[in-house]
């Protein structure tokens, strides 16, 4: 394979494949409380020796759903509600045991027996009728931020319509505008700058203020679960404002911190600013993780926060990816995961299409 440093579609590789790794590698800790330190190091200790035979990690509906999302912004050439709900329940009932959350169930099951008449209706239905606030819609929806990376307006307006076909929530669709603006802005960066970490905060924190503009108090989800207090709050701009902080300050945040407040949690709003302050803290040396490549060290950090390992591994991995490129990612982290080849030629597609000379973004929302 021909050198690619440097170019966009390297990135666009080191996005996709980036997910996939941290997918892959983070399934096996899903759901532990508390990691130690030690234990994550030694697990990608042994991964990187050639000499250690590690069992084969397969991916989850994380990349199941990220590889349809792009395959069919490929095939349309922009968003298709139709097509993206058909390809989503065609996947899940081809393979139901990649770990989907057991209330997506009703979703495709509804999709298929109405025959996609109304792509958006099962979701709306979910949770009394507000919706999913979880992390399902994120996960996902790092190849928009890929696709859309000229356009910010069709970014939002894909990542909100894309997210509506599962998670009809507020809280589940800005978690997924969120996750496809950090690609977007970690795509733009080019290797002979100075990456400011404060300001590629400052940049997602504006955006996600005017995403949030007017419409805040209007989040609905359950008290028990997403409570409105200085921390834990409704509002992803202010979650990221937490993130600067921790970014800010030379000491890292205690680990109960990020646990807590942060959080490690299946919801969206407890989850994806997560990755985001995973890839930024990342990206410098981090005590108690043994590693020098700062890829894994993104990766490695975010499994070992325990929770949803595979999800937060996911999208800080595609962030760092689409920032750091493909040649960035540890060879050897690669041989354990499942459709790497798969995902490098979906990335390469992907960027045929949106970089060609004709294209314009096609949007199609309903039938």
């Amino acid at each position: 394979m021909a050198s690619t440093t440097g170019s966009l579609v390297n990135k666009f590789r080191g996005c996709l494949v980036g997910g996939l790794v941290g997918d892959c590698l983070g399934q096996p800790f899903e759901g532990e409380a508390l990691i130690a330190a030690q234990h994550i190091n030694n697990y990608f200790r042994q991964l990187m020796d050639p000499k250690v035979k590690v069992p084969y990690k397969p991916y989850t509906d994380d990349t199941a759903m990220a590889k349809n999302t792009a395959l069919s912004l490929i095939h349309c050439k922009g968003f298709n509600a139709e097509d993206l709900a058909r390809r989503y329940t065609t996947e899940y009932f081809a393979e139901p045991k990649r770990g989907y959350g057991s209330s997506i169930h009703d979703v495709f099951v509804g999709l298929r027996n109405s025959k996609f008449e109304d792509p958006f209706r099962p979701a709306q239905r979910q949770f009394e009728g507000l919706g999913s606030f979880g992390n399902g819609a994120a996960m996902r929806v790092s190849p928009v931020g890929l696709f859309c990376h000229a356009s910010l307006l069709s970014l939002i307006k894909i990542a909100t319509l894309s997210s509506k076909i599962t998670h009809s929530n507020t809280l589940g669709y800005r978690g997924a505008i969120l996750q496809s603006l950090a690609v977007e802005q970690a795509l733009h960066f080019k290797e002979d700058e100075n990456f400011d970490r404060q300001k590629y905060l400052d940049d997602l924190i504006a955006k996600m203020r005017e995403v949030e503009s007017g419409e805040v108090s209007d989040v609905e989800a359950p008290s028990n679960d997403i409570e409105d207090s200085a921390w834990n709050t409704k509002s992803y701009a202010l979650k990221l404002e937490k993130v600067k902080d921790y970014i800010g300050n030379p000491q890292p945040p205690p680990l109960d911190d990020i646990q807590n407040v942060l959080g490690v949690h299946v919801s969206a709003i407890r989850s994806v600013p997560t990755a985001v302050y995973c890839y930024l803290a990342g990206l410098n040396p981090i005590e108690g993780v043994e590693c020098e490549n700062t890829f894994q060290r993104v990766v490695q950090f975010a499994i070992s926060l325990g929770g949803d390992t595979d999800t937060i591994g996911c999208m800080a991995g595609s962030i760092a990816g689409a920032h750091l490129g493909f040649e960035a990612i540890p060879k050897q982290l690669l041989i354990h995961c499942e459709a790497v080849d798969t995902m490098l030629q979906i990335a390469d597609d992907l960027h045929a299409v949106c970089t060609s000379t004709d294209f314009e973004v096609n949007i199609q929302s309903s039938n």
